[in-house]
């Protein structure tokens, strides 16, 4: 592999990473605003009552996805034996999975923001989605490290 090919499959991961959170944050973003709006006829104490069984199940399905996506992350190792493009697709799908993973942290944000409509919940959430995703941006040296771990 070239460096120009290195570098160009780097550009490619830090590209797919923006993608991913801007379409993971508008998919769960546009579902809390799906949810925002309940029938008129309904009052509010019904309305919030109504969310309790989505919420439960959200805190019990969270938790097991988010145990599952770890596991398969931790799953997910190089070998410098393996050719390189391998590799690299291995680490695009490690970023994937810890990208969905790190993803759902904002899940009770969104709970909050159905809960009581304040539009902070939903600043906050696009706040901590920007946060992460600066946070972990794929760079050569991040690659280096995973693929001599």
């Amino acid at each position: 592999m070239t460096d120009e090919e290195y570098h160009q499959n780097m550009q490619r991961f830090r590209r797919r990473h923006w993608l991913h959170f801007g379409v993971q944050g508008g998919l769960l973003g546009g579902a809390a605003l799906a949810g925002h709006h309940q029938p008129v006829a309904l009052a509010a104490i019904d309305s919030r009552l109504a969310t309790w069984p989505v919420l439960l199940a959200l805190l019990v399905a969270v938790p097991l996805v988010s145990i599952v996506l770890y596991a398969v992350c931790q799953s997910i190792k190089p070998n410098l034996r393996r050719p390189y493009a391998e590799n690299m697709r291995i680490y695009q799908s490690r970023l994937v999975v810890r990208n969905s993973l790190l993803g759902l942290l904002g899940l009770p944000l969104l709970a909050v923001y159905i809960l009581t409509h304040h539009a902070g919940a939903l600043v906050a959430y696009g706040a901590l989605l920007l946060l992460l995703s600066r946070q972990t941006v794929p760079s050569a040296k991040t690659y280096q490290r995973w693929l001599l771990s």
